[in-house]
């Protein structure tokens, strides 16, 4: 039988007892709220909490307000001590600061200023999107703080607390974009130093990932992961989106979000603007023929601009995806979606193809002084170089024998 807390008619009935000068009854759902009596002024919501090893009381308002309303103001207030803010002085800064000096206002004029880069073609959408979501909305319980008095502390409870929430992948991204937002502060002279500096990740050892579905070894590589997985593709958006991802190795959005606007059957080709690409370079992805062959079996949909998915974008719900395909392909060491670029460029190795052409084919960006000097976009080795990876593939999985040895240096 379910828990009966005390309704707002019990409260109503509340009053202070007869020869009593202060009294708090307290709600039994919430702890530490209570509704305070006293024989000078009316009732007062309450919210009772420690800091510092000290009990403290935070007035939330006056009885008028509902209980219920009374229990989400505490609910919240009780997640702002737990982030190590300080909810009295909050309040103080409230009254006596002007609203462009919190965090939120900053905050505010920070994301005007990427949209200002971003439509001079200086930041990419994507990342425009990424950094208003780790400023704005996972930052948001320090909104109301004056951002010149955010302390290390809070903003690595802070970030503890994403990490909780969202991972700690999460966490440290966040940690770099609100870094770089208080980066910018100071330099706006809105406040003088950069709490997120001295703050820990929370991956304490970082390292660069080196996952790829073919084994190599001195004698031949072994396809067996890799030739799994494009058997075990399920015939659906996702299973579609992994061949392709396989066949072309461009990354998971770049398909996920692919428009039919982007694809050229007639040249056979996928072309990516440059808001669409990491670089910020057009694209131009050649597509083999099993590549055709996966596009042709999509029916496209009036109503949409976007190959997959059914929401405003394009392709939602990777994770539920991706761990229903590792239930239906179970493969003995974790692998993600980004595996499969390094996977085709260890192909692209093993067939010899050239490394500028392989690292053309990824829309890798060779280093300043190749690239001011050789213009050339290689798409007919780009193309060569993915038929031929298609046409290995196809014939691995067919079940035909291997007889491509890796090269040696």
């Amino acid at each position: 039988m379910a828990k009966r807390y005390l309704s707002q008619t019990d409260f109503d009935k509340m009053s202070l007892p007869k020869g009593e000068v202060d009294r708090t009854f307290y709600d039994d759902k919430v702890p530490g709220l209570g509704l305070r009596f006293r024989s000078e002024g009316n009732p007062k919501w309450t919210l009772y909490y420690r800091r510092g090893g000290q009990q403290r009381r935070h007035v939330i308002g006056p009885r008028s307000i509902t209980l219920e309303e009374a229990r989400k103001t505490a609910q919240r207030l009780q997640a702002d001590v737990a982030n190590r803010i300080d909810i009295a002085q909050v309040r103080k800064d409230e009254r006596n600061t002007t609203p462009a000096q919190s965090f939120k206002a900053a905050a505010h004029l920070y994301m005007a200023f990427l949209n200002r880069r971003m439509a001079a073609g200086d930041l990419k959408p994507r990342s425009y999107v990424e950094i208003k979501r780790h400023v704005q909305d996972y930052f948001e319980p320090l909104h109301k703080l004056v951002i010149a008095s955010i302390t290390r502390p809070t903003v690595a409870a802070r970030l503890a607390e994403i990490a909780r929430h969202h991972g700690p992948g999460a966490a440290d991204r966040t940690r770099s974009n609100v870094s770089t937002f208080f980066a910018w502060a100071v330099g706006e002279g809105l406040c003088d130093s950069n709490p997120v500096q001295g703050t820990n990740r929370q991956i304490k050892n970082p390292v660069e990932r080196e996952r790829s579905l073919i084994l190599v070894n001195a004698e031949k590589p072994n396809y067996d992961e890799l030739v799994a997985v494009w058997k075990g593709a399920p015939d659906s958006e996702y299973g579609k989106i992994v061949q392709l991802l396989i066949l072309t190795m461009c990354r998971r959005d770049e398909i996920g979000s692919l428009q039919w606007s982007e694809i050229d059957k007639d040249n056979r080709l996928i072309r990516l603007p440059p808001a669409r690409t990491k670089n910020g370079r057009e694209h131009i992805v050649p597509l083999s023929p099993p590549a055709m062959a996966v596009i042709d079996g999509i029916v496209p949909r009036d109503d949409r601009e976007f190959v997959f998915g059914w929401g405003k974008g394009g392709y939602a719900g990777w994770s539920k995806s991706k761990n229903e395909f590792d239930e239906l392909v179970p493969i003995k060491k974790p692998w993600v979606l980004h595996d499969l670029r390094r996977t085709g460029r260890t192909g692209l190795g093993i067939l010899g193809v050239a490394p500028h052409v392989a690292e053309a084919v990824l829309n890798h960006l060779p280093p300043k002084l190749v690239r001011t000097y050789d213009t050339n976009d290689y798409f007919k080795e780009k193309r060569e170089a993915l038929d031929r990876w298609a046409a290995h593939l196809m014939r691995l999985v067919s079940g035909e024998p291997n007889n491509v040895v890796p090269l040696r240096a």
